[in-house]
């Protein structure tokens, strides 16, 4: 897999909130959650950040709005449960947490510069890849074969992971859009792992989280811009559903990532009538979708929905 790393404006806009797991360095700064000790854990659930402060009391900030949250009672971790809102809550294991807000699961919730098994990366000149899965890394490289699974652990910087095994591998990933110039796909993350004196270099983490974690709001299909005061939207779930308007009506389907492409399945929408120009928009919208075969990013941080029947740009709102 050929790897490109994206300027830093580029990486600024569109990495401001991308996050990992569980397999980084401690972070000095969050005690044993629900130990009783006052802790602040800034974390990202895909796209959206968010702050938890608090012991068995919690103040949850999501962009500009806050929630209250109390402890409440779980087999495992620490969850805890907004004050009449059942529907809003954030359960930590360990350092990672899962959000579920108004009723909507976001993608798990972590540090910067994590890694979230199951964990791929992979690069390319020459071909490699490492999966970290159960607590085990496996390396494979084009003429050594695949290495013996190795346990590994956390390592002294955050995105660090090493293993003592034969041969010692070191793994960094960092929170650095990377985009395989292969197949054009992008990754959150930039990786490089060191095994027998040898650097090799890469792109990892799920393409997946880039999508994740708010709402994209269209502002131009086709290069023709957007009729004024007109809406429409698309959420990406980390269930594989996407939803939004499409310019009259609301539309949902199913999404599907490989290491090449992204593609919707024939999105159903709603039978509302609206005036002649915004249906024609509706439908330029609902053909892209269609027909969508990836996406990509400006260097202004838009996300580029690229189709058979034209693009789509679109910006995050949370």
């Amino acid at each position: 897999m050929h790897t490109k790393i994206l300027p830093s404006a580029v990486l600024a806009a569109a990495l401001t909130t991308l996050a990992g797991c569980s397999t980084s360095a401690p972070d000095t700064t969050v005690p044993r959650i629900g130990g009783g000790e006052p802790f602040t854990a800034e974390l990202n659930c895909g796209r959206l950040p968010i702050s938890a402060k608090g012991d068995d009391d919690l103040l949850l900030t999501v962009g500009d709005e806050q929630f209250a949250l109390n402890r409440a009672i779980s087999a495992s971790g620490a969850r805890y449960v907004a004050a009449g809102e059942p529907e809003t809550s954030l359960w930590f294991k360990g350092q990672q947490a899962w959000l579920v807000l108004r009723g909507d699961d976001y993608p798990l919730c972590a540090p910067s510069d994590s890694i979230i098994e199951p964990y791929r990366a992979a690069g390319n000149e020459p071909f490699w890849s490492v999966t970290l899965e159960g607590g085990q890394l496996t390396l494979n490289r084009l003429n050594e074969g695949e290495s013996p699974a190795q346990p590994y652990m956390a390592g002294e910087t955050a995105g660090e992971v090493v293993t003592s095994g034969n041969p010692p591998i070191r793994l960094q990933a960092s929170d650095q859009l990377c985009r395989d110039t292969m197949s054009g796909m992008p990754y959150p993350q930039q990786v490089s792992v060191q095994v027998d004196g040898v650097t090799l270099n890469g792109c990892g983490g799920d393409p997946g989280r880039l999508l994740q974690g708010g709402e994209w709001v269209v502002e131009d299909i086709n290069g023709g811009g957007i009729i004024d005061r007109s809406r429409v939207t698309l959420n990406f779930w980390r269930n594989g559903q996407v939803n939004g308007r499409a310019s009259c009506n609301s539309f949902m389907g199913e999404y599907q990532l490989t290491g090449e492409s992204l593609t919707i399945n024939q999105p159903a929408t709603t039978r509302m009538a609206c005036a002649p120009s915004l249906m024609e928009q509706e439908q330029r919208v609902l053909r892209n979708l269609q027909s969508l075969q990836g996406f990509d990013f400006d260097d202004t941080g838009a996300l580029l929905l690229r189709s058979a029947e034209g693009s789509l740009k679109a910006r995050l709102e949370h």
